[in-house]
């Protein structure tokens, strides 16, 4: 990569010289007939796209873990192309992994020998996936794992087609939620902007917002298929954490239902034998969180992450968006302090 960027990415290209890494360089050096991108389970907006623009850059099939969610198939409808198929099985397969590095998130069938590299832009936590083998990482602190791979598509020189490039706009403005997440980076919104240029996409603002709206309605999905539709598990000081997000502009639709989340959240905690589980109803218009919780752990959890005293049973925390940034990191911090 170009010396330039290296100031907002930690880039560990270690695999170009291992037997069986994948060189994200010079592709000439790579063998992808076996090769198969996939993100992390409960795919989001970013993962989906992810895994259609490495396979393009790359070469190889990009697959993924589960059903895309309304926000995705609103931008493969709206960008004029199909979603990636569903895998269930991927042992056979030599694995390229984008949007997540963490063993609590990968596929049950992907072996980590199988892994040839990893693109992605979350921290390295506490449960990364160990592989015996050395292998090609690009991971940087930008907003999108879309972001990294259009800027890679960039300095490889390889056109991207208009409508992988309008999937490409749609995963960025997804996980920056418009540009207004705190992840959002300088590169984000330059990508996005030449994204939208190729794929003739005047109004960036107009198709964020259509794609916001598209996830907001949520009102023919149980609890349980909410609660797990944006949903991932992390593992904190030796404890198994689950964190559910629902980003959406009609909060209040979803706040209205929300003892039929806490049965939701306590069931789906105690058959997945988690230590905490929380669920954010992320308020995409007031720039709010509004969490809840199964049990008095997960208060006292709560309530040390946030410095504050939960006298209700929801926890509104204004300015607060962003799992990756704000909710996850906080609490980490106070599962390890326990």
């Amino acid at each position: 990569m170009k010396r330039s960027l290296i100031g907002l990415t930690m880039l560990a290209s270690f695999g170009c010289f291992a037997d069986g890494a994948l060189d994200l360089n010079t592709l000439s050096n790579n063998d992808t007939d076996n090769l198969v991108w996939v993100g992390h389970l409960s795919p989001d907006t970013d993962s989906a796209v992810s895994v259609i623009l490495a396979s393009h850059i790359y070469g190889g099939e990009a697959a993924l873990t589960g059903e895309a969610n309304p926000e995705s198939k609103f931008v493969f409808e709206y960008c004029g192309m199909d979603a990636p198929k569903v895998k269930a099985d991927f042992s056979s397969h030599d694995i390229g992994l984008v949007d997540f590095n963490q063993s609590t998130q990968l596929a049950k069938s992907v072996d980590p020998s199988s892994i040839v590299a990893i693109i992605d832009h979350h921290a390295m936590g506490s449960s990364p996936i160990s592989m015996p083998q050395i292998v090609t990482m690009d991971i940087r602190a930008w907003g999108s794992a879309a972001t990294i791979l259009a800027a890679n598509a960039e300095e490889l020189h390889i056109k991207l087609p208009k409508n992988i490039a309008c999937a490409g706009l749609g995963a960025i403005l997804s996980d920056t939620v418009v540009f207004q997440s705190s992840t959002t980076t300088e590169y984000d919104k330059r990508y996005a902007e030449k994204l939208a240029e190729i794929a003739g996409v005047k109004d960036l603002n107009d198709f964020g917002q259509q794609m916001l709206l598209a996830k907001s309605d949520l009102s023919h999905f149980s609890a349980e298929t909410i609660l797990t539709m944006d949903y991932k598990n992390f593992e904190f000081a030796g404890k198994k954490v689950g964190i559910g997000v629902a980003e959406t502009l009609r909060a209040q639709q979803l706040i209205n239902r929300k003892q039929d989340f806490f049965d939701a959240i306590q069931a789906y905690k105690k058959a997945q034998n988690l230590d905490y589980l929380f669920f954010s109803i992320t308020d995409t218009k007031h720039k709010r969180a509004n969490i809840l919780w199964a049990d008095d752990a997960d208060k006292q959890v709560l309530s040390e992450a946030f410095k504050v005293k939960i006298k209700s049973d929801i926890l509104v925390l204004d300015g607060v968006t962003s799992r990756k940034r704000q909710i996850g990191p906080a609490i980490q911090q106070a599962i390890e302090a326990l």
